[in-house]
């Protein structure tokens, strides 16, 4: 497909659209919050121009748009000695201080704890295989028996995708962190789950802190779903979009805090995931 000139028709196409939009678009206030509403009238309109060029949109889009501020994030604070002896139950552990953290040892188990509380595990035993025709339920369910047996499952979180690595025919679990419905798309964990059991283990926790500064209008889905027309431009294929949903994203920084920006998530059938900046309509990298 000629998506040069498919953008240049796509965005006249979302320029009409949008003028419709903004004649229609009704605004309410709940709690202090203004949210958009969009007509579903034009959400069906811009699925279908969306599915002439290219973008098959396989989820609901969401009607209400919340104002949103940013949101205060920083790494959490953990004990090393502390954290380790909760994760393998016991204190009978070697140890290496490092520039960045401690490396503990417990066999040929191996967990890290950074100075900026991102937790890693590996488990260098050569096992026989356990699980036999692996499928991501059971996945999933040897994935959440680890961590319940190795400090327990965060209350924040909640699990979100799996993703299948056929050469190895082994899973990646990954939950994500969420605060007050919302997505953190920088606090995650993944468990890399195989035939043998449980491989490796990463977390990467946020310590929220609050909202910062007053709410703001958001871009609309239908917007941050537009954006996927300069993702196609640099790959072949149709886009299937199977979710789209708000939350927060920032990069990881070694700082006491930083702010997370309002995002749309837009996720695809191959379990790719776009960030879609709420306030800017750019793509976060």
């Amino acid at each position: 497909m000629d998506w040069s000139r498919a953008k240049t028709i796509l965005i006249t196409a979302f320029a009409i659209v949008n003028m419709v939009l903004g004649v229609n678009l009704l605004v309410k206030t709940y709690g202090g919050f203004k949210t958009t509403i969009i007509p579903q009238e034009e959400i069906n309109q811009a699925v279908s121009i969306l599915e002439s060029y290219g973008i098959s949109v396989e989820c609901d889009i969401p009607g209400k748009v919340p104002a949103m501020p940013f949101l205060t994030v920083g790494h959490q604070v953990i004990d090393p000695q502390k954290a380790a002896q909760k994760f393998f139950n016991t204190e009978n552990l070697k140890q290496e201080k490092t520039e960045d953290g401690v490396s503990f040892f417990y066999g040929k188990e191996q967990l890290i704890v950074m100075n900026n509380g991102i937790i890693s595990y590996f488990n260098n035993e050569q096992e026989e295989k356990r699980y036999r025709n692996l499928t991501p339920q059971k996945a999933k369910e040897i994935a959440e028996e680890f961590m319940q047996n190795h400090g327990g499952i965060p209350d924040d979180a909640k699990f979100d995708r799996i993703f299948y690595y056929d050469q190895s025919n082994s899973f990646l679990v990954e939950y994500v962190q969420q605060y007050k419905n919302y997505f953190l798309a920088s606090g995650y964990i993944d468990v890399l789950v195989t035939e043998s059991g449980v491989k490796s283990y990463y977390s990467s926790w946020l310590k929220v802190k609050g909202y910062s500064g007053p709410s703001k209008k958001l871009i609309s889905p239908i917007h941050a779903l537009l954006k996927m027309v300069d993702v196609l431009e640099r790959q072949e294929g149709v886009l299937t979009v199977t979710g789209i949903d708000l939350g927060y994203y920032s990069r990881y920084y070694n700082a006491e805090s930083w702010q997370a920006v309002p995002v749309w998530r837009i996720t695809t059938r191959q379990k790719e995931c776009y960030y879609i900046n709420g306030y800017t309509g750019e793509l976060e990298q």
